[in-house]
Order: structure tokens, then sequence, then C-alpha cells
């Protein structure tokens, strides 16, 4: 029922709209030029608001699609319409490549490549004067449609009709993709791109994603913008249109839809509207944008009440006890492990097993080499000699997020969660998932059952840590110990085989690292293969079955706790002559 009403309401704004403003072709103009910056304000925020990467040259984007458009229409004859549906390929093609030729060196290198893209497409332009005319641009006639113009309505009313309906279908669409799983991948790579990584999410892969669908929606706005000037010129690409959209981004308001929308209308509509003072008015329309961010930080989004708290998620699956059993995992086994930063031996030539369904401590002093041993065995680092295997078969060298599928899943020594999410979106960002943009836009039964079920198990992962209660609550506003547990709910809920803690008791004190100890042992009885690390022995001594020692990068000792307890090295190295019976180094 809902759905049918906004399809009504968005519909009746398509045709009110345009029938409104009849017989007044300047208001029209300006009401599509906002149109289009709307969506090119969408496609920059896409990638600025929701993934938290910078485009300086966001107008390379808006330009080929504006390219694209006039020159399939003048040199080919095809449809200015129907150029409407190609226009955004060279966008999203142009995105992937700057996508996987900038992220994989560093973030900061997407707001360079993006700006030397949209000035080598400038030169390029002006200068292949055959294709393009150079500074003259490509005239383009005017795109009737004759049915229309039949029925007495205005060229530039079923222009904005047009350009309203594909608007609110790329809203719509958008709408839909930030409340799917991948849009929830890309708050979490915003947040954390580690911790994204650990729960078995491709951060290389979601980014180039989202950076290829505002490119390809950048090019949409940029065909939308032709029938406007009927001509296009290279300075489409100029670096002023990108500082507008990025702007546009920010006055509405990062991370909101509404956000772009709102800063679409100012954009086109302020400046028009100060044409009485031609001299001083794009002095003062930059004085009032520099007012509004310094007032309204969040934007004009931040602005509208409708922004409210999350509520407490509702369940319309429930999950069994068996959702929650975990699947016998395979033994793990680290060879002769070894990491050399230059001249330091972090790690040496050291050997591990994991057993299927066992708890094992992995223990030692500061700078024993116990998280970088972690991290090698995770994927977050590559070792400079040694081998990881897990089932059997060699692992080493696989991205963590490709470890995390099959299994290994790790949390980390600094506390890792989204702390502008809520607890229970934490938790269902980490529920692994086989969606894609298609079917998390289209929708139907299937996908709601789908997500239904992923609610389901996110939810059940935090009644495992006690955190129910808390689940509409920010997870950064949770104190210490409940965000230690919250990054556990997360873990799991990626369903591992073999779940790494670095020091999860760390800042804990004793009725946590009590409560703790409690879950961990639960989690075993369930199937699950746990390595530890802490400094908190007398809780390492009470729930593992096995127990490594390293110092100074290499293996000293392993054996069950009380063997370990007593080994002369381990007691020289690491525990002293007296052992502190609350069973607590401070090292």
């Amino acid at each position: 029922m809902k759905s049918l009403l906004l399809i009504l309401l968005s519909a009746g704004v398509v045709v009110a709209v345009p029938a409104a403003m009849g017989g007044y072709p300047y208001y029209m103009g300006v009401a599509v030029y906002a149109v289009v910056l709307a969506l090119f304000g969408l496609s920059v925020n896409l990638t600025v608001g929701y993934l938290g990467y910078i485009s300086f040259g966001h107008a390379a984007f808006f330009g080929l699609g504006a390219y694209a458009s006039a020159m399939l229409t003048s040199y080919l004859g095809m449809n200015y319409w129907l150029t409407l549906l190609l226009a955004p390929l060279p966008g999203a093609l142009l995105g992937v490549l700057v996508g996987f030729a900038s992220l994989r060196v560093g973030g900061a290198y997407f707001a360079i490549a993006t700006l030397t893209a949209a000035e080598i497409l400038h030169i390029l332009v002006n200068n292949l004067m055959d294709l393009t005319r150079g500074p003259l641009g490509i005239r383009v006639p005017r795109p009737k449609i004759e049915f229309l113009a039949n029925l007495g309505i205005d060229f530039y009313q079923y222009y904005l009709g047009i350009g309203l309906l594909v608007l609110l279908l790329v809203v719509a669409g958008l709408r839909r993709l930030l409340a799917s799983p991948i849009g929830r991948s890309w708050a979490v790579i915003k947040e954390s791109a580690p911790l994204a990584e650990s729960i078995g999410i491709a951060t290389l892969r979601s980014r180039v994603l989202n950076i290829a669908l505002s490119g390809a929606i950048a090019g949409l706005a940029g065909a939308l913008f032709v029938p406007r000037t009927l001509v296009v010129t290279p300075e489409l690409f100029s670096s002023g249109l990108s500082a507008t959209g990025l702007l546009i981004a920010i006055l509405g308001g990062k991370a909101t839809l509404i956000g772009s929308i709102l800063g679409g209308v100012v954009f086109a509509a302020l400046p028009e509207a100060l044409r009485f003072i031609e001299e001083y008015r794009m002095a003062i329309f930059a004085l009032l944008l520099l007012l509004v961010v310094r007032i309204q930080p969040n934007g004009l989004a931040g602005l509208m009440s409708f922004r409210r708290r999350a509520r407490a998620p509702e369940v319309a699956t429930a999950t069994t006890s068996s959702d929650l059993m975990f699947k016998p995992g395979e033994a793990m086994e680290v060879k002769g492990l070894s990491k050399q930063f230059g001249g330091l031996k972090a790690v040496s030539a050291v050997s591990l097993r994991f057993e299927p369904g066992e708890t094992v401590g992995l223990i030692g002093p500061n700078g024993a080499g116990k998280t970088t041993s972690l991290s090698l065995i995770s994927g977050f680092l590559a070792p400079s000699a040694g081998e990881v295997s897990f089932g059997g078969k060699s692992v080493s060298g696989l991205a963590p997020h490709r470890l995390a599928r099959l299994g290994l899943v790790r949390t980390f020594q600094h506390t890792a969660i989204c702390g502008r999410l809520s607890v229970f979106d934490n938790v269902l960002a980490a529920v692994p998932n086989t969606e894609t943009v298609f079917t998390a836009i289209r929708g139907g039964q299937g996908y709601r059952e789908r997500e239904a079920r992923r609610r389901g198990l996110a939810q059940a992962y935090l009644s495992q840590v006690g955190l129910s209660e808390r689940a509409a609550d920010e997870a950064g506003s949770l104190p210490y110990g409940d965000q230690k547990l919250l990054s556990i709910a997360v873990a799991l809920a990626a369903q591992p085989k073999v779940l790494l803690l670095d020091e999860p008791a760390a800042g804990l004190n004793h009725t946590e690292a009590r409560a703790l100890a409690s879950l961990l042992k639960s989690l075993r009885e369930r199937g699950l293969t746990i390595v530890i690390v802490d400094h908190n022995l007398k809780m390492i001594m009470e729930i593992s079955d096995r127990i490594y020692v390293l110092n100074r990068g290499e293996s000293l000792a392993d054996g069950s706790p009380q063997e370990v307890r007593n080994n002369p090295a381990v007691i020289e190295a690491y525990l002293g002559t007296v052992w502190n019976k609350e069973g607590v180094v401070h090292a």
C-alpha cells in the first residue's frame, strides 16, 4: 500500500509540476536545470557521502554523458530520448577505470585521478576537431516528441516531466540500493575498510561499483542537460562544474538523497533570483553558501524534521538454534611463518596448529609477535616466509575478505565498529549475502525473504552476546565493554569456522571479563574454533584447550594450560617467578 501511494504521488509530481508551469518557459528551464544539478549532486554524493571519497573531477563523467548523447544524436541519427539509456555507459566505464587505477594505491589518489581524467578529456575534446568540433562544440537539434506536441504540450513541459521522472526513478533505485546489503557494505567501508575486509566485504570491488554507478548517474545528468543548451562544448569538463557538484553534496547534506535535490534546487534557482544585482550576484551567492555550511554543517537536509532516531528492528523471520550452530571447521596449520620489516624480524619461523572445535590461546610479552601472527594468518599482512593452510589447502596470499568467506574471521586489538551506525546495523552488515545491484533494486518477494532471514540472524547474534536491548542505539555510544561484545557479534555474523580474537578482554573489568569467558565457552560448545590473544591469563587458562607462547617473534612453548603454567622457560620470559593469582600479566 505504501509503495502504491509513493508511485501515485510521484506520478502526480511528474504531471502536475510541468502542467502548473505551462506558459512560463523561463521558469521551466530553471526547473530543468535544477533537475540536472540534482542528478549530478546525487552522483557526487554517492561517492563523497556514502563512500567517503572526495572527487575533484566529477565533470569528467558529466561531460562524457553529454558528448555521448550529442554524438549519437547528431552523427548516428539516434532518437535523443533513446540516448538517455546509452549515455550513462561511458561514465560507468570511466568510473571502473579510475576506480581500479586509483583505489589500489589509496583513497587520496581518487580525487587526483578524477581531476586528471577531467583535464585530459577537456584537452581531447578541444583538439579532436574532426570528431568533436573542438571549442565550437557539437550542435544538437531540439528533440521533439511529435505525439505530445500534437496534443498541444509545450516542449519544456514534457522535457521537465521526463527530467522529473528520471530523477524520481534514480532516487527510488538509490534508496533501495542504500538500504540493501550493498549499501550497508559502503557504510562499513566508509567507517573502517579493514573491518569490512575482515567480515568478507571485497572493499576494492565494492568501491569500484560505487564509483561506476556514480559515473553512470553523472553521465545521465549530462545527457539530460543537452536539450537545454543544444550545443555540447568542452566547458562541460571544467573544474567549475566539478566544484559545483561537490558543493551541492556538501550544501544539501552528505549521505542524504533529499540533500542532493535541495542542493540542486538552490544552485539552479538562487543565482537566477539574484540577477537583479548582476555585478555582485555570484559573490553574494558564495557568501550565502559559506554561511549555510558554517551554521548548518550537516547541510540543508539536517534541517528536515523527518530525520529521526532509528527504531528497534522488527524481525519477521524466527531464527532457530540451528542457525547459530557453527559448521564443523577444518584444521588450520601454520608452518614456518615469518615476517620481516626491514631489519626487524617481527615473527620468525612460527608453527601453529588449530584443530576443529578447540579454543587455543596465544600468549606472550608485549612485542612477542602475537598480533602480527594474527595479521599474517588472516591475510592483513603478507608473510616473508612460511605457509598457512586451511582444510589441507594453502591459503597464503589470499585477501582478507576471501579468507573471511572461507570461514577465517578476526577481530582487532583496538575495537573496530561503525560508531555512527546502530548496533543492529553493525551486525546486519556482516551477515553474508549474494545480492547484486539488480536484485537489490528490483526487490520482490524473494529478496524480502532473504532480507528477513538476514535480519533474523543479526538479531540472533546480538542476543547471543547480550546486546538485544541496545539494538537501536548508536554503536559509538556503547560503553567500552559492550563495544567489545559488539565487535564479537559482528565477527560471528560473518559466520566463521575459525574466529581469531585479538585482545578481546583488554580494558574489561572483572565482571565483564567473566561474561566474555562464558560467551567464548558457549561458542566453543556450538562448534566454533577460537584462537585468542590476550594478557588476561586467568581467562586464557580457564577457557583454552591448548596454549602457544611466543617470545621475541619465536615459538617458546606450547601445551595444555597446566603444562604452560609450569614451563620454566615461560615463567622466566613471561609469567615471572611469582604468578599473580588473578592471572593478569602487565607486561
